[in-house]
């Protein structure tokens, strides 16, 4: 690695999960076994929407390629953590060899961000994108993603707690002898859930043909939309799957099924007009032989803060990281550190910068006055925050074209999302 030993973007707390108008506080760490001469240190804060994708048309002479794609900018904001601002003339100064820790902090959004998601076709992404800029060579670069939460709230929807049923008739084609219907029945507990919520379904199976039902499934399915200027695409998956039993012929059985909300994103992708996300329960009777199922969709939503009518008191999260004492001075830019020129506010008897000017950082170790309180992720009103779990679906890969092979940083990134255990918790 030559001079640079390390270059990384630190969470203050190891929090990574933020709401809109919350402050994204750490630091970036440049750590040097000599001297490197460079214009400066950046960063830069991120977050934007991105799909992409392409189609194979045409055979023969005419097949052809076409890329389709279509892209959104919530926030970019750079700031110079060392050196000369960007564009600005003079001398290169030189980093000295030792361990230099460069605090940052940046107010996001007060509204209008979407949820953090990663999917097959696209993504909303948010990240901070650190630069070392070095005349006449190449530049070294670390990255770091986090995750944004758009905290939807069950309770602002009406039809929350309506229950959905359906039911599903099959005659089935027999030529040798008579065949009755099979009917199959089937009622969910309500519409929406979070995270960590269980699904009840219940029903019945009533089977008067001369086949089995083999089983009763349920599934929970995600279907994706991607938007791109002049195409969509959606893609589907199963997120959960459970099954009961079914019956034999001229028999029926109760249909009795559960299924655990994994850690997913909320309905809709609020805020992004190039993502859509939509959930359904997918209940399926599956006939013995060579017959098709029988199937029902419903639809659900899927949010972040939970229905208050349905669980009245609070479950028991652990506390949220202590806050530092006191803000950030006040400033024109939402990013720190200071404007260039000025100094870093005082810390204890010391002062900065010293009398021989501007420092290359604060002294390892010392911090300039604590930065804004981390705030909890708010839940329903008197509910402290949840746990939070990683995307079920995994990690993706964050690398995109800006980023190079030697760009640092865990490349391999799985939004978090909000999830209620409720197992010491039942609802009423």
């Amino acid at each position: 690695m030559g001079k640079l030993q390390e270059f990384s973007v630190m969470f203050n707390n190891n929090v990574d999960v933020f709401q809109n108008g919350q402050w994204v506080c750490g630091q970036v760490v440049v750590n040097l076994n000599e001297g490197m001469k460079m214009r400066g240190i950046r960063l830069k804060f991120y977050g934007h929407a991105y799909v992409h994708w392409t189609e194979t048309h045409g055979s023969g002479d005419n097949r052809h390629t076409e890329s389709y794609s279509a892209s959104e900018t919530y926030f970019e904001h750079k700031v110079t953590m060392y050196g000369k601002a960007e564009g600005q003339s003079g001398d290169n100064p030189t980093l000295p060899a030792g361990r230099h820790v460069f605090p940052f902090q940046y107010q996001l959004p007060q509204q209008g961000l979407p949820c953090s998601f990663e999917g097959a076709h696209g993504y909303v992404r948010y990240y901070i994108k650190g630069t070392i800029d070095k005349p006449w060579k190449f530049d070294h670069t670390v990255k770091r993603a986090f995750t944004v939460l758009d905290m939807y709230d069950l309770n602002q929807e009406p039809t929350a707690l309506t229950p959905m049923a359906g039911q599903k008739s099959k005659m089935l084609c027999c030529l040798c002898c008579a065949s009755g219907p099979i009917e199959l029945q089937v009622q969910t507990d309500r519409t929406a859930y979070c995270p960590g919520e269980t699904v009840q379904m219940r029903g019945n199976v009533e089977n008067n043909a001369n086949e089995k039902v083999t089983h009763v499934t349920a599934k929970l399915i995600q279907v994706v939309s991607f938007h791109a200027t002049s195409k969509s695409r959606s893609s589907s998956s199963t997120l959960s799957k459970t099954e009961c039993q079914g019956c034999a012929e001229g028999q029926s059985s109760q249909v009795q099924m559960s299924l655990t909300v994994p850690a997913i994103p909320p309905s809709s992708l609020r805020y992004c007009s190039i993502i859509d996300i939509d959930y359904a329960l997918e209940i399926s009777g599956h006939i013995d032989g060579a017959h098709t199922s029988m199937d029902m969709t419903f639809p659900i939503k899927i949010g972040f803060i939970p229905l208050r009518s349905y669980y009245p008191s609070a479950p028991s999260f652990p506390a949220p990281p202590a806050a530092p004492a006191a803000p950030y001075p006040p400033g024109a830019d939402a990013a720190y550190p200071p404007a260039a020129g000025m100094p870093y506010p005082p810390v204890g008897d010391a002062a900065y910068p010293p009398a021989g000017g501007y420092p290359s950082a604060p002294p390892v170790g010392v911090m300039p006055s604590a930065p804004p309180p981390v705030l909890p992720i708010a839940g329903a009103p008197g509910l402290p925050p949840p746990s939070y779990a990683e995307c079920q679906t995994g990690k993706a890969n964050i690398k995109d074209s800006e980023d190079s092979e030697y760009t640092m940083g865990n490349m391999d990134f799985a939004p978090k999302y909000t999830y209620y255990d409720w197992s010491k918790h039942p609802p009423v």
